[in-house]
């Protein structure tokens, strides 16, 4: 049926789902994930502008078709937008692209004989200009059943598909994403089968849900096209924010910057530049993968000058500066750094290295040597304070007259 939100509404959202779609060809459409997604996008787009009062009435006054042919192919594109997110989940579950290239062929082909059933079965509708909902019969029993099929199976799909990362989920974070995927799943489900089991209650006469059904069905289109935007914008937001040097990996490399700027001026032979990779604000994992290696090098080659931090010293550090219980470890060790750098930079003598505290860490990967080294940038800039005004009060003291 033609949507029931009001155009002044409806229409600046359809236009910024036209740049937005625009913005996906462009700028999104290297893989086969965004491929699939971007298609989705056009075809829920289509389905929209077809349910458009506007749009029905310019088709209607041209001639080109009736306003209920418009209505019902503005269902077709909805099997076919189903068919797209198909793909996109057959991807998910870890089939190759030629697979799932294979495969799509098929759906692809079910789809268009879905359409074709679907409008050869609402053809009294379509001949009587009357909606579904208002044609009833079973017949349009019938026409709902196949335009749900496709949906259907994918909201199956993605119930089936989120439930198995369910049962692997490692972290707070995946349990959370899979709850959610199976909550959309059963909530497409029973939103889905709404049409068709009062449809079925109506012609049987046990209800009467027609004015609701026009009701829920004027907007629950509009509904739908915002939602799976919304979810095609979020790829677009994490590229410009990656522009911009506000992605992850970029905030990574800034918050240690202060401490590889200190820790190679120290050790000048652990830095190292890598070519061309410049990308503007955005610093890419090969960069930060760089500024690791340059701290971890500049640690290892300050390991003679360690020492272990005395008692009074070390508590009053984290009292002065809160340090909350769990960051002891990275603060303290942040301390023995700066004290070690200091002691280099003014030219003491190094320990043997069997003397020397050790220097230890637990990382084994990037990204745990990352979030390691960040716990010790946090406090850096406090321990190089109170590593040097302990310097300065050492130094008072070896000057003062006994």
């Amino acid at each position: 049926m033609t949507s029931a939100v009001p155009g002044v509404i409806a229409w600046p959202v359809i236009v910024s789902m036209a740049i937005l779609l625009v913005a996906r060809y462009w700028l999104r459409n290297a893989s086969l994930y965004d491929t699939y997604f971007t298609n989705l996008m056009g075809f829920v787009l289509l389905a929209q502008l077809l349910r458009e009062g506007s749009v029905e009435e310019i088709l209607s006054k041209s001639a080109l078709m009736t306003v209920t042919t418009a209505q019902q192919l503005g269902f077709a594109a909805m099997i076919f937008a189903s068919t797209e997110l198909l793909g996109f989940t057959r991807l998910w579950t870890g089939l190759s692209r030629e697979e799932t290239r294979r495969g799509q062929r098929y759906w692809r082909l079910a789809a268009v004989i879905l359409c074709g059933s679907y409008l050869a079965a609402a053809t009294r509708a379509r001949v009587a200009g009357q909606t579904l909902e208002v044609s009833g019969g079973w017949d349009a029993i019938l026409a709902w059943s196949l335009y749900l099929t496709m949906i259907l199976v994918l909201a199956a799909r993605v119930v089936w598909m989120f439930a198995a990362e369910l049962r692997k989920a490692t972290n707070h974070r995946e349990f959370l994403l899979a709850v959610g995927g199976v909550l959309l799943g059963v909530v497409t489900l029973v939103g889905c089968m709404e049409a068709l089991v009062l449809a079925v209650t109506d012609q049987l006469g046990w209800t009467s849900t027609l004015k609701f059904r026009l009701w829920f069905h004027g907007f629950e289109f509009f509904c739908i096209a915002v939602f799976v935007f919304i979810l095609g914008m979020v790829p677009l937001v994490v590229k410009f924010l990656a522009y911009l040097g506000l992605d992850p990996i970029s905030r990574n490399w800034k918050k240690l910057q202060q401490l590889r700027l200190t820790m190679t001026a120290v050790v000048p032979e652990s830095s190292f530049e890598l070519e061309d990779d410049d990308h503007g604000s955005q610093k890419t994992r090969l960069r930060l993968h760089q500024t690791v290696i340059e701290i971890r090098d500049a640690i290892l080659g300050l390991r003679p000058y360690f020492r272990d931090i005395a008692a009074a010293e070390r508590d009053a550090f984290l009292n002065l500066y809160a340090v909350p219980t769990r960051e002891h470890d990275a603060a303290v060790y942040a301390l023995q750094l700066a004290h070690a750098a200091g002691a280099k930079a003014a030219g003491f003598a190094p320990q043997p290295l069997e003397m020397a505290a050790s220097v230890r860490s637990r990382s084994t990967t990037l990204d745990e040597e990352t979030g390691e080294l960040l716990k010790i940038a946090k406090w850096w800039p406090a321990a190089c304070v109170t590593a040097g005004e302990f310097t300065q009060s050492a130094h008072a003291k070896a000057m003062s007259p006994a």
